[in-house]
């Protein structure tokens, strides 16, 4: 029982977030971009590597990709987990 509650809670949980980057809701996937090149920008002046401070190839595309991906999986897994708590103990 508790396996499938958490089941349900991490479908959830892993539906929101693929929908905020799906959506960009709040500007999630903006700020995944900007927070992305930030950190290369970072690594290229600790290592004094100039390549690594041109922005990433991944744009927005790539997390709404990812977005698209974690949303129906994210609802499939919570669907799971209703199903097996709803069903409860054998």
């Amino acid at each position: 029982m508790l396996v499938a509650i958490g089941l349900l809670v991490m479908g959830l949980a892993a539906a929101g977030w693929g929908a905020a980057f799906l959506f960009n809701l709040r500007g999630a996937t903006d700020r995944a971009v900007t927070r992305r090149n930030a950190v290369r920008a970072v690594t290229a002046a600790r290592m004094s590597d100039l390549s690594l401070a041109e922005p990433s190839l991944l744009g927005a595309w790539f997390f709404r990709l990812v977005g698209g991906i974690l949303l129906p999986a994210g609802l499939f897994i919570a669907f799971i987990g209703l199903v097996f708590t709803i069903a409860g103990p054998p």
